[in-house]
């Protein structure tokens, strides 16, 4: 019997019971008890609110990655109707092969990944751009004290392909050394902390890294000798895409997942103590120095507005041009789809959540 019938059941049994020996004052009696009972259950609209489930996927154990996690962390994907699961995928090539799997329909990804599966004919687009810079510092062991000094030296990167990847051998190449050939540059996933404990142990000598890890590193007496500047200009070191047909199929899914992904940048450009919190949960740290600097170098970095940055797109197809030159006739806008961010600036919800300050 379903809970109507329950009910009606209740209704019936004390109406006969009561009802047989005062009319009136069992009609109230039952009408009292109906009341109660619709009184209790939750209203029919919240009953058939059911959240939409979402799988997304991030990439790096890195504060560029925060504003996914302060986003699922204050509860704003559940405000805006999505039932989230995030995961951790190492490095941005490989989240692009979990974004092309279908495993993951949106995910942060980063470096050429994305744009090299998208020349490849993969279903792929860039739909925001939370960080579009080379943000990195290259980390190297105490007795490394300038460029050349990596010559015979090994290096890690997360992956192949990815933004630490990429970063690694442009910064070589800068410097007049040649990768896998002046210095080797070895796969060592696990994230950047697992890549500085590879430092420690003598297993590697550098890596190039983002705070918080670069302010720990400081503090383990390990050397700097290239900071964010010396890297270049504009670049999509963590955008985030997904399939051009999942964005045609569900795109009532992508624009709640975005609204909420813009609430989420909003507080965590507003609300320094909480997004200390969330890093310090993800990045495993309590140093408060390093999770300070990890807040004040990203929070500015990430624009209020995230579109997908057409130049950081330009410079990869340039990088990607000098070895294909079929590349240099694509266009950057053919790698983007900013039409979801373009719909909440447009209609004023941006400008509205830094209005509400």
């Amino acid at each position: 019997m379903g809970n109507r019938g329950r009910k009606n059941g209740v209704i019936e049994y004390w109406s006969s019971r009561v009802i047989g020996k005062n009319k009136t004052a069992g009609r109230v009696l039952v009408t009292s008890l109906y009341l109660i009972i619709v009184l209790l259950l939750p209203p029919v609209g919240v009953r058939a609110a059911v959240l939409e489930k979402l799988t997304i996927g991030w990439s790096a154990i890195a504060g560029s990655q925060a504003p996914f996690w302060i986003t699922k962390e204050a509860g704003l994907f559940e405000k805006n109707g999505l039932d989230v699961t995030m995961i951790y995928v190492d490095g941005g090539s490989k989240a692009t092969q979990a974004l092309m799997s279908g495993d993951v329909p949106i995910a942060q990804v980063g470096g050429n990944a994305p744009v090299v599966a998208r020349l490849r004919g993969a279903d792929v687009t860039l739909i925001a751009g939370l960080l579009n810079v080379l943000a990195y510092s290259m980390i190297v062991s105490p007795e490394i004290k300038k460029p050349e000094d990596l010559r015979g030296k090994k290096l890690s990167v997360s992956r192949f392909g990815s933004n630490s990847d990429y970063a690694t051998r442009k910064i070589l190449l800068k410097w007049g050394l040649k990768p896998d050939v002046d210095v080797a540059v070895l796969q060592i996933p696990g994230g950047q902390p697992a890549r500085m404990a590879a430092i420690q142990s003598k297993v590697i000598h550098g890596m190039v890294a983002q705070p918080p890890v670069t302010s720990l590193a400081r503090k383990f007496n390990l050397n700097i000798i290239a900071e964010p500047e010396d890297f270049g200009g504009a670049y999509p070191t963590t955008p985030v895409a997904s399939r051009v047909s999942y964005i045609r199929d569900k795109r009532d899914t992508v624009r709640k997942f975005t609204r909420a992904l813009l609430e989420g940048i909003h507080l965590y450009k507003t609300n320094k103590e909480f997004s200390k919190k969330v890093i310090s949960k993800y990045v495993k740290t309590n140093d408060n120095d390093a999770l300070e600097d990890s807040y004040q170098y990203f929070s500015r970095l990430v624009p209020q507005k995230p579109y997908p940055s057409l130049d950081a797109v330009k410079e990869t197809l340039a990088e990607l041009g000098e070895k294909d030159p079929k590349v240099r006739s694509t266009k950057p806008e053919d790698f983007v789809d900013v039409s979801i961010v373009k719909e909440f600036d447009d209609n004023g919800f941006i400008d509205g959540l830094y209005k509400k300050r």
